[in-house]
């Protein structure tokens, strides 16, 4: 006698042993650039790619025939948009965050959802602490001064084209979030002086004393003993840390979330 399997409605069926397509269609969705990844997938899997950014944009066959697709931030996909596919088994998301992918469905319909969750991590770690010596030594805005023919020559000049720039050393840097890009801002600013202190509830004990940070239990205490907050963190925690009062720190709270920087 043969087993019989029930599958929910809108389920794809499960992989069979057998032969596969001789060429799986993968398609980038949201973008036109494979240099990287046809290299990889050309002698097993055609690759396309879209450039949409929404399902209504792709083309029929990538929704009927595509097994796997590729996708940065620029387009999202919720159940309406996964049920469009026919064929889908696998995503990739092009970077570490996937709140534009609803994953729950996903898994409901028997699609994988996988990130990259190291990408970019030193690049942003990099741009962060751009932003952050910018902020403190003023340099954006001297370079400005200088592009508009300002000419400083004495002690006063200096200090008043220089407005606002402050010393680092012995400054408190506060990090919302230590994750990998959290980890790689600490260690770099520690290198330029900065005393960093950091609110994770999820990460585990000791992490700081490998560190070398100081660690804080509530988002009061960060609030209290910083003089500059960069916060990474998802869309869900955004909510509890900005509704705090953040505007009576002296240097405010400096967001950032991959892969776009928000200072």
């Amino acid at each position: 006698t043969g087993a019989m399997v029930q599958m929910n409605a809108g389920i794809r069926p499960p992989i069979m042993n057998g032969p596969m397509h001789p060429r799986p269609l993968v398609a980038l969705l949201d973008g036109r650039d494979c240099t990287v990844e046809m290299p990889i997938l050309k002698d097993v899997a055609t690759v396309a790619f879209c450039d949409a950014q929404s399902t209504q944009e792709i083309h029929e066959k990538v929704l009927n025939e595509a097994v796997g697709a590729l996708m940065y931030h620029t387009i999202t996909l919720m159940r309406e948009d996964l049920e469009k596919f026919k064929a889908l088994r696998i995503i990739v998301r092009i970077g570490s965050g996937y709140d534009n992918i609803d994953i729950k469905s996903a898994g409901e319909l028997g699609i994988a959802v996988c990130n990259m969750p190291a990408a970019s991590v030193e690049e942003t770690a990099d741009s962060t602490l751009c932003h952050i010596l910018t902020l403190y030594r003023r340099t954006t805005w001297l370079h400005q001064a200088l592009r508009e023919g300002t000419r400083v020559q004495s002690v006063e000049q200096i200090r008043e084209v220089a407005s606002g720039a402050a010393r680092i050393r012995g400054e408190t840097l506060g990090l919302i979030g230590l994750g990998r890009v959290g980890q790689a801002v600490a260690l770099r600013a520690k290198a330029f002086g900065f005393n960093v202190i950091f609110y994770d509830p999820y990460l585990a004990d000791g992490v700081e004393r490998s560190l070398g940070l100081q660690r804080v239990t509530t988002l009061q205490v960060a609030h209290a003993h910083t003089q500059r907050t960069v916060c990474f963190c998802e869309i869900q925690t955004l909510g509890c840390v900005r509704g705090r009062s953040w505007s009576t720190q002296p240097g405010g709270v400096w967001w950032t979330r991959r892969p776009w920087l928000r200072l």
